[in-house]
């Protein structure tokens, strides 16, 4: 017991070094929670009073701090973690991992179980080694499922070797891989492009009674499309996966049990990166959509219409998320007229476009502004308002940045966005609002116009924080010179 004190005083000396001189005084020293008390030691086996020492004491908790304390038990902070995994903010986990470790709670395997998921959701490969091999230490041996959520983190961060060591380390310590575990080293594989170490995973699956399925074609194509050099033989794989891809089961494995982190981890290497976003995409045809994405990333819009008639001719209807990769090819290649062209088709058929294509054609309209695409883009525009959809912050800030860049015309779609984001009171990012604010001057719009005095008043009462002045700006684009406005898009607002 009298040494368990000392200790405390010996830490308490050490912390209150790195305090200056003035908080070390008496008085000040109760606002850092510092009291004082009779120190006794061992000597001789009879204990002696010594002199008196100050040490820090956590039971001398104020209220301040009664207030700002999230968790004091275990299950309280797997209820923090759980909330930090949901809201996607993992770069929060270790923090709370060190606050358990100052409390002195113990965690346990499902906490463990959450902060590795909230990492590899998060791409923090290094957090999530870190969680491994705190579990290891503490005595807890990791199950199947951890196993599989660390190797999927090393895909998802491109360390394919160190992704194989720990599926040769799962297998040392006598847990047998399942196909989840294949399914996360193939897509691991297919991120980097390794095409050979793809094939030797597939043969360990046969050698172990598996077979693919429809995400294990999917994490081939994959494969196949991040290889370099891509050249010809690349199409013709990629088409010799899709038809041996037809008839396999679109399942994750047979007889395998579905926990909440099965389900967490089939939802990153299932779907993953091949699920087009603020879009559905039916999971029966996850081969289809990844040779699609595949086809359209590589620029080949032929390839990709071949696909598109493969659907057609199984018999499936070609929806929405299909439409986008063709849209997305025929805009790579600047060939503007023929994806508005499958646009309207895909409308005049009687089918409902997603916000994602609708997103995706106007910012191809929006690049290199002409009157072709000015009325191409403010006609989608009409549409959209007209069904309902509507921007929000992020995707009309930059619809408005780059459609502040026209010089000629009536500025209508600018104005149009501009009006949109208006009738539902969305605040825009003060880089649009100058970029909209810049045009209406070039466009010497009336003074007393209500858009112009809107957005003078929001540039008035952001001059003094953003340190910005009236006029043109040190290196604004030129006429005809979109590309460059368009790459600004990418910094952080």
């Amino acid at each position: 017991m009298a040494r368990g004190r000392l200790s405390a005083i010996f830490l308490q000396r050490a912390r209150l070094r790195h305090f200056p001189a003035p908080w070390r005084a008496t008085s000040a020293l109760s606002k850092l929670g510092v009291v004082e008390y009779s120190c006794a030691s061992e000597e001789g086996g009879a204990l002696l009073m010594g002199q008196r020492e100050r040490t820090y004491s956590s039971a001398a908790v104020s209220a301040a701090y009664a207030a700002r304390n999230y968790a004091n038990n275990i299950a309280e902070y797997n209820r923090a973690l759980l909330e930090i995994n949901n809201s996607r903010r993992s770069y929060l986990m270790r923090d709370v991992y060190e606050d358990m470790q100052i409390d002195g709670v113990q965690p346990m395997r499902d906490t463990f179980h959450t902060l590795i998921t909230g990492c590899m959701k998060g791409d923090r490969l290094q957090d999530v080694m870190y969680f491994f091999d705190e579990m290891k230490t503490m005595g807890l041996v990791p199950d199947v499922v951890l196993y599989n959520c660390v190797i999927t983190s090393c895909g998802r961060c491109n360390q394919i070797d160190r992704a194989f060591q720990v599926a040769e380390e799962m297998e040392s310590y006598g847990i047998q891989p399942k196909h989840r575990t294949f399914l996360a080293l193939l897509k691991s594989c297919g991120t980097a492009g390794r095409v050979d170490e793809a094939y030797g995973v597939v043969r360990r699956m046969a050698a172990c009674g598996l077979t693919l399925n429809s995400s294990c074609y999917s994490a081939l194509i994959m494969a196949y499309k991040n290889r370099k050099p891509v050249n010809e033989d690349t199409v013709h794989k990629i088409f010799e996966l899709l038809e041996q891809s037809k008839g396999c089961e679109g399942g994750s494995a047979e007889g395998e049990a579905r926990d909440d982190f099965e389900e967490e981890l089939a939802s990153l290497v299932t779907g993953g990166d091949l699920q087009p976003t603020r879009s559905y995409v039916n999971r029966r045809f996850t081969v289809y959509f990844a040779a699609l994405r595949a086809f359209a990333e590589l620029g080949n819009a032929t390839a990709v219409k071949s696909v598109i008639e493969m659907l057609e001719q199984a018999g499936y209807q070609v929806d929405a998320s299909s439409v986008t990769e063709l849209v997305k090819c025929h805009i790579a290649q600047g060939d503007l007229e023929n994806a508005v062209t499958v646009f309207d088709k895909f409308v005049e058929s009687g089918k409902n476009p997603t916000l994602n294509l609708y997103i995706t054609l106007i910012q191809g309209c929006l690049m290199k502004l002409n009157a072709f695409k000015l009325a191409s883009a403010k006609r989608l525009l009409e549409q959209m308002d007209q069904r309902g959809y509507f921007l929000n912050t992020i995707i009309g800030s930059n619809l408005l940045t780059l459609a502040s860049n026209e010089y000629g015309g009536d500025f209508s779609t600018a104005n149009c966005i501009w009006d949109m984001m208006q009738k539902r009171n969305l605040r825009l990012s003060f880089r649009a609002v100058s970029a909209y604010y810049n045009g209406l001057q070039r466009h010497k719009v009336p003074e007393d116009d209500a858009r112009l005095v809107a957005v003078r008043e929001v540039v008035t009462k952001n001059q003094k924080r953003f340190n910005w002045t009236s006029g043109p700006q040190p290196g604004a684009e030129h006429e005809g010179d979109f590309e460059r406005g368009s790459r600004k898009l990418k910094e952080p607002f």
